[in-house]
């Protein structure tokens, strides 16, 4: 009864083979060489997936020339094994030889592997957007962490408050000034403070000569 195996060439590309006759020692020509000297049971490995059951072993070569390097990576335990040329994956159940399709080996794959979802990084992911949604965000959406403020938050406020302070001040400072400056005001001279001329000595000599009669109405007499 003919079956179906996977031939995973160099480049690490794997395609389904039919098989009619299987003879294990005779699977290094599935994989394309001509001598079956170093092409050897490398691994196997048992696991139930989807309520089936896979036992499945992998042939190849350890020993090739450079350049001929197999590039896929097969799970532990030949994670860190190099092989060379093409491989041979086959599934065996009971002891006998079974289909196994690349979908098939895909999920067996995944969970050789324990599966590659991460589940602790995806609820870590959704805390911090949850963290992130309840923050404040700028106009463009980002959120305001201390590094990335808004537009209008880049400090206006606080130059705004320092010019009020400066202009203030100021304005205070011109005031007092004024003020200091009224209060001093130069005394006026009074013209009892200011001194007479020679003039003005003269004429008021003169005039006090002229408004004086006492002396020329006492010295007349009435006969």
């Amino acid at each position: 009864m003919p079956f179906v195996i996977l031939i995973v060439d160099k480049s690490g590309k794997i395609k389904e083979l039919e098989v009619k006759n299987y003879d294990e020692n005779e699977l290094y020509k599935k994989a394309g060489f001509k001598s079956s000297e170093g092409f050897e049971l490398q691994t196997e490995w048992g696991a139930e997936v989807n309520n089936k059951t896979y036992s499945v072993s992998v042939f190849g070569k350890t020993n090739g020339r450079a350049g001929q390097e197999n590039k896929y990576e097969f799970p532990p335990p030949i994670d860190n094994t190099l092989l060379f040329g093409s491989c041979v994956i086959v599934n065996k159940k009971n002891g006998q030889p079974s289909t196994i399709s690349k979908d098939e080996w895909t999920s067996v794959y995944e969970h050789l592997y324990g599966g590659f979802e991460d589940i602790g990084s995806e609820d870590s992911d959704e805390e911090e957007t949850d963290e992130d949604d309840d923050r404040p965000r700028t106009k463009e959406g980002y959120v305001k962490d201390g590094f990335i403020v808004d537009d209008k938050d880049d400090g206006d406020d606080e130059y705004e408050d320092c010019s009020t302070e400066e202009e203030t001040s100021e304005e205070e400072i011109v005031v007092k000034a004024k003020s200091k400056k009224s209060s001093k005001k130069p005394e006026k001279q009074t013209k009892k403070n200011k001194p007479k001329t020679v003039f003005e000595n003269i004429l008021n000599e003169v005039q006090e000569n002229y408004l004086d009669c006492s002396s020329e109405l006492a010295e007349e007499s009435y006969v």
